[in-house]
């Protein structure tokens, strides 16, 4: 079917100091009112263009704008002066080994404080409880040698504590510039020989407000500011035939420091997010106002058992067909992930998997970034799934797919601030809590009552005919019941407003922030993998990447192994890493241009079927494929939107081998006009199949050909 995606409803904010590119433009924010921006170029021009809402929306899904939030920011310009970089995945794979080493111990630390346990930030504290301290953090590490080497260096060896002082530092590299900042400059740098200071009681309160500077100068340094300002005023004072003042001491300044106001402190040192986080009260609930302001994400193990016992449709299920639904009795289940937007209790994202998976947890969050309109056209919703954007706060329980490194560094790379909520306390994750609720006690009964009941009710003389249960089948009802029913029915935490309702207010008010571009995306979500570059460029899963930037880097290497990062819902390019920056690198064939993975197999493995024994596959039919496929396929559409995709390298490798190991694509021909007379001209076979004469000749005569291949023909068709 025809599908179509309503895209004007999105409204995008951008912030005060946030550097806008839109089609390699880059622009300031100067204004904004309901009808749209006002950008200004930042090549010092002045010039200033218009984009109103709807075209900020098109421009967004066509993934044509980044976002670099509070790229003017002073202190992400410090951040970027200090040679910081904003994103892990831009890191070497020995940098992110020290980094995941430094973040499990931070965040080990943290899970301990959040606990209740005695551990505090003293020498004394942390080195009783260093053993504790390092058994935690192994939780947060999903391999101890991702490097592969014999010998570690000691910044990435787990079994190697760090110091009490080197450990109380990373905290407040991460706390103060993010995840990234970890990877290197790790110590603070003192202005020893620097100063600011005060004098008597007006004096030193004078230079004691230096301290609230986003230089963020220590408690010395005012320290020292206070004594070469008390020696110049004595200097004057003895001039004037007055007594000199007495220079404040240490632990004088040092109390002053601390009788400043806590939220000014943090305000000015750190920013007013920082400070609202810190002194953000948990006794009386929340107070949201925006769309994506804070999202809860958390898994719910979906209990078919149950739902199919009770429709009375699992006892005529084969045992085959109990296996593949995970109803066999194992330890495995299929497990939902949900992210739910609590301003306005709109479901954002959702992925459904066997068992909980990091990478299912992933894959909800891109979901939350994209427009998932397509995912409801393709099960005949009747309500819009456009509500996306950038995540301000993400929530999550302890699980193990939300603690592992994988999620926290994306977050991370994204700039979503992720707080884990404390185990054992579903009500700091009150909100996603109830719709689970709302889904077991909504959902299900519906499912039961109009997918499974009437099979039975039938009367076939085989149930069995009629008894398949598909995941398909799950995640139809799913998108159905969350786009039509639950984002349409009056919430109470709403007062008696729907979801939707709210979402459209709320963006029409304040707006949201817009996804991050197709380079970013694939460099955050993308698969890590190594590929072999030559001269033909670079391959994955039979798709040929090549461009005049390959081209120029081939000239002055050798062949060698390069590191690709390759996103499966769009194989039409791929982002490669030569030295030390990225390049985005085209497929060779351009049709595959936002093409996924799994439509692209699927058309390789119609066609192959067609001639299973030959290795040569026509490109031509492969994009007729992929066209019916998208034509017809779209219930298959909906289930891979949420269901959880697996893309790890050995399901890459396993793919390789299983469709395209040894095969070969080539370009039919088309028929040509004769050159002498009206008509088309026979093209050779050689032509047709992309084979040269011999090896068409070899091939007929292996199949059994009777008599020898005639030589080519010079016929030609005439027209009538």
């Amino acid at each position: 079917m025809e599908l179509s995606f309503t895209t004007q409803n999105a409204t995008f904010a951008f912030g005060q100091h946030d550097r806008v590119t839109i089609e390699g433009a880059r622009y300031c924010v100067t204004s904004r009112n309901e009808e749209g921006y006002v950008l200004t170029r930042d090549d010092g021009t002045g010039l200033s263009v218009q984009f109103a809402h709807a075209q900020l929306s098109r421009l967004a899904s066509a993934r044509r704008i980044t976002v670099e939030r509070d790229y003017y920011d002073p202190r992400e310009c410090q951040r970027r002066l200090r040679g910081q970089t904003s994103m892990v995945s831009n890191l070497s794979d020995k940098a992110r080994a020290r980094v995941s080493k430094k973040d499990a111990y931070c965040e080990a630390v943290e899970k301990l404080r959040r606990e209740g346990t005695t551990i505090k930030m003293t020498d004394e504290s942390l080195r009783a409880n260093m053993t504790l301290i390092m058994g935690t953090a192994l939780e947060y590490v999903g391999n101890l040698n991702p490097l592969g080497a014999t010998s570690l260096d000691l910044s990435a060896d787990f079994r190697k504590a760090p110091s009490t002082r080197t450990l109380r530092r990373w905290l407040q590299i991460k706390q103060q510039d993010g995840l990234a900042a970890l990877a290197g400059a790790m110590h603070r740098r003192g202005n020893r020989g620097s100063a600011m200071g005060p004098e008597a009681l007006g004096l030193l309160y004078k230079e004691v407000r230096g301290y609230l500077r986003v230089e963020k100068p220590t408690m010395k340094m005012i320290h020292d500011n206070v004594v070469l300002a008390f020696e110049q005023r004595n200097a004057e004072r003895a001039e004037e035939g007055l007594d000199p003042l007495t220079t404040p001491s240490r632990e004088t300044v040092r109390r002053a420091i601390r009788s400043l106001d806590p939220f000014e402190v943090e305000c000015a040192r750190n920013g007013l997010a920082a400070a609202r986080k810190k002194f953000r009260p948990v006794a009386d609930g929340l107070n949201l106002t925006r769309p994506l302001e804070r999202v809860e994400m958390d898994e719910w193990t979906v209990d078919l058992m149950t739902l199919m016992k009770t429709s009375e449709i699992y006892e005529v299920l084969t045992d085959e067909e109990k296996l593949a639904l995970g109803l066999d009795g194992g330890k495995d289940r299929w497990v939902l992930t949900v992210a739910i937007c609590c301003t306005t209790r709109c479901i954002v994202g959702m992925t459904l998997s066997r068992n909980a998976k990091s990478g299912a947890a992933c894959q909800t969050l891109q979901m939350v970034l994209s427009d998932k309109g397509q995912w409801a056209d393709a099960v005949g919703a009747l309500s819009a799934w456009d509500l996306f954007g950038m995540v301000e706060l993400l929530v999550t329980d302890g699980g193990n797919a939300f603690k592992s490194e994988a999620f926290r560094h994306t977050c991370a790379d994204l700039g979503i601030a992720l707080e884990i909520a404390t185990n054992g306390v579903p009500e700091a994750r009150g909100t996603i809590e109830r719709v689970f609720k709302t889904v077991a006690t909504g959902l299900m009964p519906r499912l039961s009552g109009r997918t499974f009941s009437d099979i039975i009710t039938k009367g076939d003389t085989d149930p069995r005919d009629r008894a398949a249960l598909t995941v398909d089948d799950l995640t139809f009802a799913l998108i159905r019941w969350v786009v039509d029913i639950y984002h349409n029915t009056p919430h109470r935490g709403l007062r008696g407003e729907t979801p939707l309702e709210c979402w459209r207010r709320l963006v029409d008010q304040y707006g949201v922030q817009p996804p991050p571009d197709i380079e970013r995306t694939r460099l955050v979500f993308g698969e890590r993998m190594e590929r072999r570059l030559d001269k033909t460029g670079i391959t994955v899963l039979g798709v040929r990447y090549h461009s005049e930037v390959l081209a120029t880097w081939m000239l002055r290497r050798d062949p060698e192994q390069v590191e690709v990062r390759w996103h499966p819902m769009d194989i039409g390019a791929v982002s490669v890493r030569l030295g030390s920056e990225w390049h985005t690198i085209p497929a060779v064939d351009d049709s595959l241009d936002g093409v996924p993975a799994r439509t692209w197999l699927t058309a390789v493995r119609h066609v192959r079927a067609g001639a299973p024994n030959s290795k040569r596959v026509d490109m031509v039919a492969v994009r007729e494929a992929i066209k019916a496929i998208d034509a017809r396929n779209a219930a298959s559409m909906a289930a891979a939107g949420i269901n959880f995709e697996d893309w790890s390298l050995e399901a890459m490798a396993r793919a390789e081998r299983q469709y395209v190991a040894g095969v070969e694509f080539f370009e039919r021909k088309a028929p040509q006009k004769a050159d002498a007379e009206p008509g088309h001209a026979i093209p050779d076979l050689s032509e047709v199949t992309g084979e040269d004469d011999a090896a068409a000749t070899s091939g007929t005569s292996s199949a059994g050909a009777t008599g020898p291949r005639p030589g080519k023909s010079n016929l030609t068709i005439e027209e009538d």
